[in-house]
């Protein structure tokens, strides 16, 4: 069953495999410019709304049908690249613009006796990718 997915990695079960996520958090702020005055209270100025992030939590492990070390890598190659991506859960975008992987975080769970990764915990931060114009006025 196809959950969603981030790029070209999909986010599925199947009797086969699992690759799923869970501990997903969103989070957004907005950006302010503080302007000292001389013996009063700064003002603050309102500059719009910030980027917003995701971050969540894949185990990847062998005895459920993916390769961690070929995962990670797949993470490493479109985090380095720079790769913009959608983001699809329940077949529905995640916000109105698309993705960049910001950092990949992992802990081994587990080594196979030959030293190959087995389990890996890997927290995805996943930053907006605004694609627009920055127009100079004057």
């Amino acid at each position: 069953m196809l959950i969603g997915f981030l790029g070209t990695i999909p986010f599925a079960t199947s009797s086969r495999s699992v690759r799923t996520f869970d501990e997903y958090q969103r989070s957004s702020s907005a950006r302010w410019s503080k302007h000292d005055l001389v013996n009063q209270k700064p003002v603050l100025e309102f500059l719009g709304p910030d980027t917003e992030k995701i971050s969540f939590k894949m185990l990847l492990r062998a005895d459920l049908g993916v390769n961690p070390a070929n995962e990670l890598e797949r993470l490493r190659r479109l985090r380095d690249r720079g790769t913009v991506l959608p983001l699809m859960i329940g077949f529905k975008s995640i916000g109105s613009n698309f993705w960049v992987i910001e950092s990949l975080d992992y802990t081994v769970k587990h080594w196979t006796r030959f030293g190959q990764l087995y389990s890996v915990e890997v927290t995805v931060t996943l930053q907006e990718y605004v694609d627009g114009v920055v127009r100079m006025l004057g």
